[in-house]
């Protein structure tokens, strides 16, 4: 492997003295730290799974509208390998160990989705569509639901399908933002030293789609990765309003509690089947708080067939 690497690196005129390896993700993708260059590291993403063209499609228009995506200077499309922009390690996770204020922060993340939500969406991302939001939803019942010993009935089953439906229908026809889906805080690099909205360094948002402008702050404040405190959501979500121009409050935020629950339902499924398929268990400690976050946000949102159906069957 490291044959590999000293090839491509070569190629850019770089010699190989240590690569450290970085953190890995829940995807496929690995990353490797060059320890004699600074702000560079290694992507290899051989796995079908990762669409590497999207990641440098997108990286480059989030560039182009100033906002701050690793930069890729190149690609090895037979070997998978991207030798791409290092973010650093300050992440917003790291950076609030340092006391620099949460509300600040958060709020410099939101300037960074307005100035997304306010510059066109490229031609080639695709929708999010009513099957996609269903079939992620459904992952709780298909990996949640077993891991506690539930068996669910087929009828059980076409209900909650059923519901959901009901639910998240009228929420596509408002899709009308570029969405990264994956915006938040060990995804989210603080960079002080740039200027105004390319200050937020952003990451894996390969699997970008045209979605409901909620979506992303819902990812960024109903965090499973760490508690994000009442008084900083209740003025993020003010600020993401005031700066969006939006003028149906109640609306928006009802919206945006049924993608925190429908999110966060599919959340839990995905932790349950990285350790169950994949043998990723450190994701398992967060599936019990996936679940608190869904349940709580079904209740402000008043989602009252999805807590009658939890509630009969004991979830």
């Amino acid at each position: 492997m490291k044959k590999e690497y000293d090839i491509f690196l070569k190629k850019n005129g770089i010699s190989i003295i240590g690569l450290t390896p970085v953190v890995q993700d829940a995807s496929s993708r690995k990353y490797f730290r060059l320890e004699n260059k600074d702000n560079l590291l290694i992507m290899d993403s051989k796995s079908s799974e990762n669409n590497n063209e999207r990641f440098i499609s997108i990286s480059n228009f989030l560039n182009k509208i100033n906002l701050s995506a690793p930069k890729v200077f190149d690609f090895d499309k037979k070997k998978g390998l991207l030798l791409i922009e290092d973010m650093g390690k300050c992440t917003f996770s790291e950076a609030l160990k340092n006391n620099i204020s949460e509300t600040f922060l958060y709020k410099k993340a939101i300037d960074s989705l307005i100035r997304l939500h306010k510059n066109h969406i490229p031609r080639n991302i695709p929708y999010y569509s009513e099957d996609i939001l269903i079939s992620e939803v459904n992952l709780f019942i298909e990996w949640f639901c077993p891991s506690i010993g539930l068996k669910l009935t087929q009828e059980a089953i076409t209900n909650w399908k059923k519901i959901w439906k009901d639910y998240l229908i009228p929420l596509t026809i408002r899709n009308n933002a570029m969405v990264l889906r994956d915006f938040h805080a060990d995804n989210l690099f603080w960079l002080p030293d740039r200027l105004k909205e390319k200050q937020v360094g952003i990451i894996d948002f390969q699997d970008a789609l045209v979605g409901h402008i909620a979506y992303d702050l819902s990812s960024l404040l109903q965090d499973v990765r760490r508690n994000v405190s009442n008084k900083t959501r209740k003025i993020a979500i003010e600020y993401f309003i005031e700066k969006s121009g939006i003028t149906d409050k109640n609306n928006f935020i009802r919206h945006y509690r049924i993608l925190t629950a429908q999110r966060n339902a599919k959340i839990a499924g995905i932790f349950v089947r990285l350790a169950k398929r994949d043998g990723k268990t450190s994701y398992l400690s967060m599936v019990d708080k996936a679940v608190r976050l869904f349940k709580d946000a079904s209740k402000e949102a008043e989602l009252l067939e999805i807590l009658s159906w939890l509630k009969s069957h004991s979830v």
